[in-house]
């Protein structure tokens, strides 16, 4: 019987112990319901942002502003309320683009700005400074290429002009006008 007893205590707590490992696993358990999002409303809201991209030697490369931000379910897309876009060359800005509205794609790095688009561009050494107005404009961040259809107004130092879609090369300083063009060209020189 003494041999009995002595291994009552140890079946019993064995018996007590799985049983409460039991009950435990079972108040944990987490059940996870996968709840679909209505794919008009945003998934993420963000206010006030601002996105900053560097070059590999660190110095600032490319810079937008909002203050409103958002992202739908299921996109690769970020919109963009009154965005600011600054481009900048080791550092030191390029061009900027502020319109009303924008659409980031995140894959290819470009920007589709839309309503009141302005660009402009600062005067450097080799070239005066520059401004486009124009409905909607697409910039691709990577090549640094502007380009619209739409109509658009333009000043080149002293020189305005219109005329109806454009394409900006940043890398190469060059302004294509593929059609109507109309212009008041003054000589810099």
């Amino acid at each position: 019987m003494s041999c009995f007893r002595n291994l009552i205590f140890p079946l019993v707590l064995a018996m007590i112990l799985c049983g409460l490992s039991a009950w435990l696993g079972r108040v944990s358990e987490v059940i996870v319901e996968e709840v679909k999002l209505d794919p008009a409303k945003p998934q993420y809201s963000m206010t006030n942002t601002q996105g900053k991209r560097f070059d590999i030697s660190g110095s600032l490369k490319e810079q937008l502003d909002s203050p409103h931000a958002w992202q739908l379910p299921d996109q690769k897309n970020v919109f963009f309320q009154s965005p600011t876009l600054q481009l900048f060359n080791q550092g030191v800005k390029q061009y900027q683009v502020d319109a009303e509205q924008a659409r980031y794609e995140i894959e290819t790095k470009k920007v589709f700005l839309q309503q009141d688009v302005v660009l402009t561009k600062e005067a450097d050494e080799q070239r005066p400074a520059a401004k486009v107005t124009t409905d909607h404009l697409n910039v691709d961040t990577v090549t640094e290429i502007a380009e619209t259809d739409a109509p658009i107004q333009y000043q080149y130092g002293r020189s305005t002009g219109s005329s109806v879609g454009m394409t900006y090369d940043n890398q190469k300083g060059l302004l294509s006008l593929p059609s109507r063009v109309r212009a008041m060209i003054y000589d810099t020189k």
